[in-house]
């Protein structure tokens, strides 16, 4: 039996190298509706090291700042004006958003779950209107990011580790408190089942409007140039299904010809039920340069990072982040080498808490 299956694979092996080579084929096609469909998506894979004041622990995870998911996209024109879809699948196996000191190895909520099934209709004179779920007009909009470190960190400093448990400095024990629930960037309504509407771009600049069950936003976005700078940036206004309000926005500035750039995002939750005292808010500065001298690979990216939120799970609390980053891009195969440290603090009035270390390192490879 061995030489038969050791004849066999020698076989196949002299056949392959033998077979002339052939264009890769297309692996997704159309069902002949005149649609144009596209795959694409991402794996992103790491090792998280954390240390919480009392014990060191390591975890292989995928990275929750740009998760591992992929993407069916469709279009066809009538005209002036597209019809299309978007499918996204999230496929998350050991989330940075959930593993734990007690939980090393969990899929948790998002291991399989849906991102994105929605339709759209645009037109270049009319805008967008998109049915179905997805991003409202607020989501995204305390993360405007020029700096090219956004896949290890950004505004959202709890998705590096948010499922790590803070212990108490005192007694050492393990708390109920995790780094997920004391911070936030209050990025809206996040995605939703919804109507949205989005206008043209004016001299780069959209607005934006969505509403669902019991929720709405309204958005504004700038994308463009001025002289030697990039600039992005969006401000928002939601209100969401406790009728709470939600005002926040960002924006990043990239000094081209040097590689600096400059990232703000700031925003605050006014609640609607008057026994709660929390007066959620949140700031966020990130430094950044990126150079294309490194290596001919790609961009080097280096970035600094300070976040500072205030009454997110309690009133009185005070979470105060601080980041280092490093990313470095591989174009000829759309990959991203990066390495992440991250420091949580958590101060509340009558408890202790140990401030918390992380580092990530990781590579997210795009198709």
């Amino acid at each position: 039996m061995k030489t038969k299956l050791a004849f066999t694979v020698s076989a196949l092996a002299l056949t392959a190298l033998a077979a002339p080579a052939v264009a890769q084929e297309t692996i997704v096609t159309g069902g002949g509706t005149g649609m144009s469909i596209s795959l694409s998506g991402q794996v992103n894979r790491g090792v998280l090291l954390t240390d919480d004041g009392q014990s060191t622990d390591s975890f292989f995870v995928d990275n929750d700042n740009s998760s591992t998911r992929f993407r069916i996209l469709g279009q066809g024109d009538i005209g002036d004006t597209t019809i299309g879809f978007n499918i996204e699948v999230q496929a998350e196996s050991n989330s940075t958003a959930n593993v734990n000191q007690l939980e090393p190895n969990t899929d948790g909520d998002d291991f399989f779950s849906q991102r994105k099934l929605e339709l759209f209709v645009e037109n270049p004179r009319f805008g967008r209107l998109t049915l179905g779920q997805g991003d409202t007009a607020s989501n995204g909009t305390s993360e405007v990011d020029l700096s090219g470190t956004s896949v290890v960190g950004y505004s959202g400093v709890s998705d590096q580790a948010g499922g790590i448990l803070f212990t108490d400095s005192t007694t050492g024990a393990l708390t109920t408190v995790n780094i997920g629930s004391a911070f936030t960037n209050l990025d809206g309504l996040s995605r939703q089942d919804r109507i949205r509407y989005d206008t043209p771009s004016f001299g780069g600049v959209t607005l934006g409007v969505s509403a669902g069950t019991d929720i709405y936003d309204v958005s504004a976005n700038y994308s463009g140039t001025l002289g030697a700078f990039t600039v992005g940036g969006a401000l928002a206004y939601a209100q969401n299904a406790n009728n709470d309000d939600i005002t926040n926005g960002s924006v990043s500035v990239l000094h081209t010809p040097t590689g600096l750039s400059l990232t703000l995002a700031a925003g605050e939750m006014d609640r609607d039920d008057p026994t709660d005292t929390r007066d959620t808010s949140f700031g966020y500065v990130k430094l950044g340069y990126q150079t294309n001298n490194m290596t001919s690979l790609g961009t080097s990216a280096f970035s600094v990072d300070y976040s500072n939120n205030d009454d997110v799970l309690e009133a009185g609390d005070d979470s105060t982040s601080y980041g280092l980053q490093f990313v470095q891009r591989l174009d000829a195969v759309g990959t991203d080498l990066y390495v992440g440290y991250r420091r949580y603090e958590l101060d509340r009035p009558g408890a202790n808490f140990n401030d918390i270390d992380t580092l990530l390192v990781g590579a997210r490879v795009r198709f």
